[in-house]
């Protein structure tokens, strides 16, 4: 009997990334990491700020107030101006972040169409080969009801002769012959 299945590909199908089907969702990708590596640091820095504050036993004294009585800004004074800033900085992050998301969600529409486009060609071939060996399995499945139903009618009884493949289902309609119909493949 002739082998079912054609020979395997020589090299496994890669399917693309939708970063490697569209530059610009690669590019939405790439400033979300970008964003995100920026955030972390800020966070970081926001916590270090917070326990230098924290720490320093210096009294709490405004710039404004220590310019009136001649001295330059504390130390904590300058921390606290920083973590002010800083925490600006996080929360245009933030806000950026979230357009990015929205950006993302909107490219990826037409990344998954293109994605499509390259992927398609490889899938028929493979659901081609599928429905070729298929259909040889759902004629070999047919012929063997055929003599199953010749059996019983000799009152034999085919359990005698081993497993039935019910699993394919009826032979005159299974799951074979609703697979093939489904995927356009004509028996």
């Amino acid at each position: 009997m002739a082998s079912l299945f054609k020979k395997a590909p020589a090299e496994p199908y890669h399917v693309p990334s939708l970063a490697e089907c569209d530059e610009t969702y690669a590019g939405l990708l790439s400033k979300r990491a970008e964003l995100n590596e920026r955030l972390r640091e800020l966070g970081a820095e926001e916590r270090q700020l917070e326990k230098d504050i924290a720490s320093d036993p210096t009294p709490d004294v405004r710039p404004s107030v220590a310019a009136l009585l001649g001295d330059g800004p504390t130390a904590k004074a300058t921390n606290r101006k920083k973590l002010a800033e800083l925490r600006t900085d996080k929360s245009d992050h933030e806000v950026a972040l979230r357009a990015i998301e929205q950006r993302i969600r909107d490219a990826k529409t037409l990344a998954v169409r293109k994605a499509i486009a390259l992927i398609k060609p490889e899938w028929d071939s493979r659901q081609r080969a599928l429905c070729e060996a298929l259909a040889v399995v759902e004629k070999a499945h047919r012929s063997l009801n055929d003599l199953a139903e010749d059996v019983d009618a000799e009152d034999i009884g085919t359990s005698h002769f081993g497993a039935r493949p019910f699993f394919l289902g009826d032979a005159r309609d299974g799951h074979i012959a609703r697979y093939l119909k489904e995927a356009g493949y004509a028996v």
